[in-house]
């Protein structure tokens, strides 16, 4: 069955918007999620009544121990310990029916638009990103929500990432510090090219001093000062570089660092790739909280607006153009 276009004939990206999946919705999605809806006043009682109880007997504990001079008041950390772990179970439950929320509506909103998702992304390496150090480094990665298609013949992998740096202190204890939590990017960029051209965000002069140890490359001097306000670039071909680097690219480019808040936006023309790294301050995809009706149409719109970063890129880059510059 056809379904309605949510972009149109024109050069310029049109957005996936609500009214273009109001009947899809209606049609694929509304049931499956009135169905999970059923499901979550009881859930969300059972896990509230453990929650309340498991709080209340370790407050009683607690309280008892502190009035006992002869126990030992390490045995506080343990209570606290066993309570939060019976919450955590208790909300486990919760969780899944979020998750199964979650991927139902990704499932149904992206095969509207012709693309392919993941919750658990496959076939994805992080090396190169980290090579050109699009990425801090980090010990532990937690991948998911993986999008996958093209826009208007433009090809693209898009998944979130959240990297952690774990460390150690004077006393062996775990300190872990999320050092990137955003979208990492993919999209095909159909012009001839061989070498690496890294657009960085500016650190500053004392800061761009130190970045510049272990960049791929040389630095690339533009002649764009609103660009070299907000970008460093590092290539390895300069000739290269400056014929990717256009006028009109830079200024696209400047758009949408707009767009996905200043300093947020890194990026690199690799082999006949585009690579993006875009650094959010939460959690794409998840369309709301448990607390709140599954089937509410405000979560659906949430997810629709964060799905149209895909189009923003093809469209302030101009990714469709023939000349791809």
């Amino acid at each position: 069955m056809t379904h309605p276009s949510p972009w149109g004939s024109k050069a310029e990206v049109d957005y996936p918007t609500m009214q273009a999946f109001q009947s899809f919705y209606e049609r694929d999605l509304k049931g499956e999620l009135a169905i999970l809806e059923l499901e979550r006043p009881a859930r969300i009682r059972k896990f509230c009544l453990i929650a309340g109880a498991a709080v209340t007997v370790g407050a009683t504990i607690a309280f008892t121990i502190l009035t006992m001079t002869n126990l030992d008041p390490g045995v506080l950390i343990f209570v606290g310990m066993l309570v939060f772990a019976v919450g955590y179970l208790a909300y486990v439950p919760l969780a899944k029916l979020q998750e199964n929320a979650k991927v139902r509506t990704m499932n149904s909103l992206c095969r509207f638009l012709g693309l392919n998702y993941y919750l658990k992304p496959k076939d994805v390496s992080l090396s190169r990103l980290s090579e050109l150090a699009l990425i801090p480094s980090y010990n532990v990665k937690k991948l998911e929500d993986q999008i996958k298609g093209d826009v208007r013949g433009v090809a693209f992998n898009l998944y979130e990432a959240k990297l952690i740096k774990r460390t150690r202190d004077s006393k062996g204890r775990n300190r872990n510090v999320t050092v990137f939590r955003g979208l990492l990017c993919d999209f095909d960029f159909h012009k001839n090219f061989t070498g690496t051209t890294i657009i960085t965000r500016d650190h500053t002069r004392l800061g761009n001093f130190f970045a510049k140890f272990g960049k791929i490359g040389e630095r690339i001097k533009l002649e764009d000062p609103e660009f070299e306000k907000k970008f460093e670039v590092y290539g390895t071909d300069q000739v290269e570089s400056r014929y990717l680097l256009t006028p009109s690219f830079m200024e696209r480019t400047r758009s949408l660092s707009n767009a996905v808040g200043s300093r947020n936006l890194q990026l690199a023309f690799d082999k006949g790739r585009l690579l993006l790294a875009i650094k959010k301050g939460s959690d794409s995809f998840e369309g709301g909280h448990i607390f709140s009706d599954l089937t509410d149409i405000n979560r659906i719109e949430k997810t629709i607006k964060e799905l149209t970063l895909i189009y923003d890129v093809v469209d302030k880059l101009r990714l469709e153009l023939e000349t791809k510059i």
